[in-house]
């Protein structure tokens, strides 16, 4: 197994593991302090909770974007398409490392700059190659 390969998974299980956050938080888990700048405690109101959905298509996306990559599914992009798209999930991934580094909740940047700075690296690795 190569290194975009490795890289690829572990994007895979990231993706999913957010995925799987962001439903519990549309399903009522109080989590609040956890996501969105931590703005709310407990349980999401209903608009936030529909942006914790959209973040959850989004996160399947990506897991089914870097399955491709690793060469798990077929990939439905020609070549020049799928490096941009490497390069936009990059892009994608230091947006969210930049806006939990500056969150208001420190909850939300513990937890989640570290799965974002792995997140960010393993997104470059694969995009460089």
């Amino acid at each position: 197994m190569n290194l975009v390969t490795v890289a690829s998974l572990i994007v895979v299980v990231i993706s999913l593991g957010v995925f799987a956050f962001q439903i519990a938080l549309v399903a009522g888990a109080p989590w609040g302090e956890y996501t969105m700048g931590g703005q709310k405690k407990g349980a999401l109101p209903t608009q936030l909770r529909v942006g914790a959905a959209v973040s959850a298509v989004i996160m399947l996306a990506q897991a089914g974007h870097y399955l491709a990559q690793a060469g798990v599914l077929p990939t439905l992009l020609d070549p020049s398409w799928n490096t941009v798209v490497n390069w936009i999930w990059f892009g994608f991934t230091v947006a969210g490392l930049i806006m939990n580094s500056i969150s208001r909740s420190k909850k939300e940047r513990n937890t989640w700059v570290p799965v974002l700075l792995i997140s960010t690296i393993c997104t470059l690795l694969v995009a460089l190659n």
